[in-house]
This record gives structure tokens, sequence and C-alpha cells, in this order.
């Protein structure tokens, strides 16, 4: 497969192995044109970072080729070339970070191509000012969020002014304004010519390139446009994969009878059709709201017990700078120049503002926020890890910065934080299950009962995997079992930041519902996510955080009716409730102050479209 003008990128019949026994490429053959913004999709384990690492000489095959704008990956030679050609940016940050500082680290790989002084601050302000982190030069990495850091990361990158550019999950860790602003960039870049390869679970991405790649097993199985292989819902369904909340919608209202509707992977697109029909029909025409019927997204969890708070903070500020700098930060809170393009103030020293808020029993808290807000610092206060500059946090009746009181209440308090699989160590998974109760004084027939309970809770059978070496699982059996390590402390209250991350959708779906069932059993749960859809449907109230501060609290209903208010923010709505507040602004009569699910709306817009089976 040798490249032409218009191919920059060529794979040919690509086989890899890791333990020279699975192959995680098995024949790959692979063109991206010049110019081409490319969607790498498949389920964890599929083999697409694989494949990534591939198209930047991180790996060379086993057999077969990879040649970038000609040159083989696999010849020594052509190393520094082709590096020189292909930006990449991992899923993890802090794989890719090197320096201390954030221009620092932007300016070390144009550095290191001998790019000179003089263009070097230019290229690294430019970068910063694309990933909305302007005002950030001289912050350190290592106290910068999850989701700063990936925005260093892509910084880092463009900075080396590449041909081709590979996002191997890059917006995994971002808010939807982060996001959206990364889309952004990508298409501005692409539109200038630049050649983009991003592997992703997010459906909405892959609906804005130019073709789409699936692989299972290591081997493609579909690839075609995004027309062509994201409305095929049966097929990608079985790869663990699903379609985009546009085509969603439209396979739902076929379910409701609805004739004529073609799925589509855009929803501009859809919401243009829908609105059209509907202004065709006598109905839309003569004004009637009919579409009050069904029930709203959101949680069905029973009412929680408001009067009993296990978690409670009062005026809480919590700041970073180091101790000896904490009187003068109380004497007020610092003026601010300005927030960067992204939601984020690179002036702000209080990482939580005067915050006061509730964790009640029996309750499932969803807590969102642009990235930067305060979501992982505030969890971190709800068992001990950080206290407060200023003001309590209480768990359980007890003061977590009275010396003492923070040992008791971590065995009542499980967090589990981005990632949980990394927080493995112990030879055996029965091990560092045990690894807890152990520490908590239960003797052996205690742990062992409780290893064994929390292993079958996450969906792991004691028996096959309580000897294996953790690190010999798949990544998702890695997830369960740091999870089951958290639950065998058997917590009152179970606290996840970002559980879900990095997770394909059919691992996403399974290990959400896994949470949802421990709260039906009685766990409270407090959940931090970027996702609007899980926070809908699973939480029985939201806290939204903005620059350190509660900015919004109520039910999914109250809080997702603030459009708005949450787009100011740097968030969004649930995706159903983003079309139809499309439809609504487009004339379709669609009830107001309600929470639509995907089956909601497809319920209330079906007697509106016509052609009803």
């Amino acid at each position: 497969m040798a490249p032409g003008p218009k191919t920059i990128i060529s794979c040919g019949d690509v086989t890899f192995t890791y333990d020279r026994q699975r192959l995680a490429l098995d024949g790959v053959s692979l063109s991206v044109p010049r110019g081409s913004l490319t969607c790498v999709l498949g389920g964890n384990g599929s083999g697409k970072s694989t494949l990534a690492k591939h198209l930047d000489a991180l790996l060379v095959p086993d057999s077969g080729s990879v040649a970038v704008d000609g040159l083989d990956t696999s010849d020594p030679e052509y190393v520094y070339d082709v590096r020189s050609r292909v930006g990449m940016v991992f899923q993890n940050p802090d794989d890719q970070l090197v320096a201390t500082l954030v221009e620092d680290d932007v300016a070390f790989g144009p550095e290191n191509l001998g790019v000179p002084t003089e263009e070097l601050g230019a290229r690294v302000r430019r970068s910063l000012v694309q990933v909305g982190l302007t005002g950030f030069e001289r912050h350190e990495t290592n106290a910068l969020s999850g989701g700063q850091k990936q925005r260093v990361a892509i910084a880092g990158a463009l900075a080396m002014d590449p041909e081709v550019l590979v996002l191997d999950e890059a917006s995994a860790m971002l808010d939807p304004r982060g996001r959206d602003g990364l889309m952004k960039v990508v298409r501005e870049l692409n539109g200038r010519g630049m050649t983009v390869v991003m592997v992703t679970h997010i459906m909405a991405e892959a609906a804005e390139a130019d073709y789409v790649v699936v692989l299972d097993a290591g081997r493609i199985r579909m690839e075609g446009t995004p027309q062509e292989v994201l409305t095929r819902a049966d097929e990608l369904d079985e790869l663990g994969l699903e379609v985009p909340p546009a085509c969603r919608l439209a396979l739902a209202l076929r379910e409701e009878g609805v004739r004529g509707v073609e799925p589509r992977v855009r929803e501009d697109e859809l919401v243009e059709e829908l609105a059209t029909r509907a202004a065709r029909s006598g109905i839309v025409a003569a004004g009637h709201d009919i579409a009050a019927g069904g029930e709203s997204a959101g949680s069905t969890a029973g009412p929680t017990d408001s009067s009993s708070a296990l978690i409670s903070f009062d005026h809480v500020w919590f700041s970073y700078e180091p101790p000896k700098e904490h009187k003068r930060l109380l004497r007020g809170r610092p003026s601010r120049r300005g927030r960067a393009a992204w939601g984020n103030d690179p002036d702000a020293v209080w990482a939580l503002s005067d915050v006061s808020l509730e964790v009640r029993r029996g309750e499932f808290l969803g807590i969102a926020g642009h990235t930067g807000s305060g979501k992982s610092t505030l969890v971190q206060q709800m068992n001990g890890l950080a206290h407060p500059t200023r003001g309590t946090v209480c768990a359980f009746g007890e003061d977590l910065a009275r010396k003492g009181a923070s040992a008791d209440v971590v065995a009542r308090v499980g967090v589990v934080f981005q990632y949980p699989e990394r927080q493995l160590f112990a030879q055996t998974v029965f091990d560092d299950v045990a690894f807890g109760p152990r520490n908590l004084g239960c003797d052996e027939a205690e742990v062992a009962r409780r290893a064994e309970r929390s292993l079958r809770q996450v969906g792991l059978d004691p028996a096959i995997v309580r000897e294996k070496s953790p690190f010999d699982l798949s990544g998702g059996q890695q997830r369960r079992v740091a999870f089951a390590g958290v639950l065998a402390m058997e917590p009152e209250v179970l606290v996840l930041d970002e559980p879900a991350a990095g997770l394909d959708p059919a691992s996403r779906r399974s290990f959400l519902s896994l949470i949802a069932r421990l709260h039906e059993e009685g766990l409270t749960v407090v959940m931090v996510s970027h996702d609007m859809d899980d926070l809908a449907s699973l939480c029985s109230r939201l806290v939204i955080m903005n620059e350190g501060s509660v900015a919004l609290e109520g039910t999914p209903n109250e809080v997702f009716l603030k459009g708005s208010d949450l787009q100011r923010i740097g968030l969004g709505v649930p995706s159903a409730q983003r079309m139809a507040e499309a439809l609504r602004a487009r004339g379709v009569p669609l009830a107001e102050g309600r929470l639509y699910s995907v089956a909601s709306l497809a319920r209330a817009l079906a007697p509106m479209l016509g052609e009803v089976a």
C-alpha cells in the first residue's frame, strides 16, 4: 500500500502483540487521506490505542507496515522525521507531562525539534490560547486539575505544529465546554489542512469525522462515513458501542410507530427534519400542545431523608496555597482579571469558596462543574483527605479536622478516585481487596467474608479471580477489583470521582448499573461526572460547582431546566433536552417545565409528525 499524494498515513496488514500470545492488532489495513478527520472507535481492548501509537512510531509492527508521509515507521532512520510530523495526545495526561511549569511543558516538544527561541515563545502562547489556558503559563502542572492537565498535553502537541494530530481519548477528562472547545480547535486545524486522527468513545465527536473506523479484537469490523457506520445500531451494540443521541431519538420514534424518519448522526439535521415535518402537520399549525404526556428523565429513587445529613459543609473555604499564606488570603477574596476561554480563572487561589451543602442519607447526589471548578477538591474533603482552610466539614457528626476523627470516618465514607485501577498494588486480587478490612482490624474470617462479598457485588467470581494477579485482568476487571476494595470496607457513603472515565459505552453502562444497584440496596452515593445524561438518569439531586462555589442545586428537573445558566458556567443539558429545546426554538410546541429523556421525547413528538403506524 504505497502512499499516494493524497494519503499521509498508510497501514498495510499490520499485526502486533505485546505478549507473543494475543494479537492486539490483527491484519489492520488503513489509509488516512491527507487533510482528513478520521475517527477510530472500538470497545476497551479493541486495539485503538495500540493503533494510535503505531502512527508516530511509539510502536512498530511485528509484521506489515506503517508509513507516514512515505516514511517507514519501523526504520530507525526515520523516527525523528515521523515524530516531527505526528503530534500525539494520550488519554491520561500524567503519562505525557514532563515539566514542572505549564509553559515549559508546552515548549518541551518544539524545543526538542530545534525550534528557534524567538519562535518557541510564540508557539507556546498560541497553543495555550487555543486550549483556553491563557494566564496559566507559570502554574505548576502538578497543581492542575485532570482536565487542565489534559489541555496542557493538547497544547504541547499543537506547539509542535504537526502535519498529523493523533488524539487518543483526549476529551475524556474535559467538561462539556472543554470538549466543545477542543472540537472547535480540531475543526479549525483540520480546515487549515491538518490531518486529525481521533480515538474516542463519544459518538457526537465521531459524527463530525469524515471517515469512521471501528476496531474489534484488533481487526477492522466496520468503516465508512459517519452516516454509514454510526446508524448501524445492532452491530454497534454487539461491539459494545452505541449510536449518537440523534440516531437514538430517530430509532425511538420508529418504536413509537413514526414512519419515514431516517436515522441521522447529527442533531441539527434531525432537528431540521422533525421541525419541518411538524410544521406540515395540522396539529402544529393549530398550535396544540399535546406533548405533556410521559415521564420526565431522572432517577426513580425514592425520597431521601432530608433531615439526616451524613456529611455537611459549613461555609468551607480551601486553598492549595502554603499555610503561611492562608491568613493573607482570608482577609478577602482576591480580585480577578478575568476568565480563560474555556471557563477557568488563572488567578484564582480558592479551590473552594464559601461552600455550604449536605449529603443526605439515602440520596444519589450528582456533582458537576467545569474543569477546575473544585469538584475533586470537594470530594477530598468528604472523608478527611483534605481539611478546610476555613469552615468545617462534618461526617456522621464528627468534625473531620479534629485530630483522630478522620480515621474513624474513613471506613464509613469510601472514596473512589478517577481511574481507580491505578490504585491496585497487591500480588493477588484477594489481598488487594482485603487490604482495607485488614487495616480496620478485622479478623481473617471477617476479612474473607468482606472480600468475597464485595467481589460478588461488582460481578466477579471470587473462586475464579481470588488468586490471580490484578494486573493480569482486563482493564474493566481491574476497575471492578479496585471498586471492590472500597466496598470491602462496607462504607455507608460511596463517593465516586468520574467513575466511568475512559470506559467504552458498554462498560460504562455496566459500571453505572452496578452503582445504581448499590444505591438501591441502601448506599448513599455521591458521584462527580461531566456526563449530563448520566447525571439526569441516575441522580435524585444535583450540585453544580462554578469557580469553587455552589452555583446551582436541586433535582435534575430543576437544574437542567436552567439551560442558559448552565451554558454560562460551561456545562450543558442532557442530549434529549438539548434536542427538545432546539425543536421548541423551531416552533414545535413541546411542553415546557419538564426534563425529557429520549423515550419521553419520542412519545411527545410522535403525534405531531404524521405517518404514524
